[in-house]
């Protein structure tokens, strides 16, 4: 079972990478611009609780952007902001399994935080969802300590679908991690 889940996990990484990544005629996990230091990126994970607070929803999925640091804010430097992600949404008996985007993220303030060494993003980004894309959703993303982050979509501006109060979090992925995945996925089909 673990290492059903951990291919599993791999194979999400993997395979949502492409959604957020440009087409390249090149066979990789990570698009050729990533190591440019241009995009981070990273897999992202959450749930959803109902009114009794039992987990509704199992989130998964991955997240790449382009988010400007203390010196480009200071220079009022932000034109190439971007902030993507593809969520997965998953009931905890397994069904109902289904695809949101964030995407078209537009950059409306942001800030730091000295003592908890972190940076946050406020805009408005584009959801797609089952009716249409919601447009203008205020998007919150916070940044700590350049390996890890949160995203908060507005509920109210998404008809509550993610539930009340949605963080979903994120890790910033490092070389080593592609590497570790792409040695896993080797040595599980039996090519080393």
């Amino acid at each position: 079972m673990q290492n059903y889940v951990v291919v599993m996990f791999a194979l999400l990484l993997t395979g949502g990478l492409a959604l957020v990544a440009p087409i390249s005629n090149v066979a990789m996990a990570l698009p050729i611009d990533v190591f440019d230091k241009k995009y981070l990126f990273g897999p992202i994970t959450g749930i959803t609780e109902d009114e009794n607070d039992s987990t509704d929803w199992v989130l998964a999925g991955i997240w790449r952007a382009s988010l400007p640091n203390s010196t480009d804010i200071a220079n009022n430097n932000t034109n190439g902001t971007t902030f993507n992600a593809a969520i997965e949404m998953i009931r905890t008996d397994g069904s109902a399994r289904h695809t949101h985007s964030v995407t078209d993220f537009v950059l409306l303030n942001s800030s730091s935080e000295s003592d908890t060494n972190s940076m946050t993003f406020n805009g408005t980004s584009t959801v797609s969802m089952d009716d249409g894309p919601a447009e203008d959703i205020p998007t919150n993303i916070k940044m700590y300590n350049d390996n890890i982050l949160s995203i908060w979509i507005d509920p109210a501006g998404v008809d509550n679908h993610f539930g009340d109060s949605l963080n979903i979090f994120g890790i910033v992925a490092t070389p080593e991690f592609d590497n570790s995945v792409q040695e896993y996925l080797s040595m599980s089909n039996g090519t080393q």
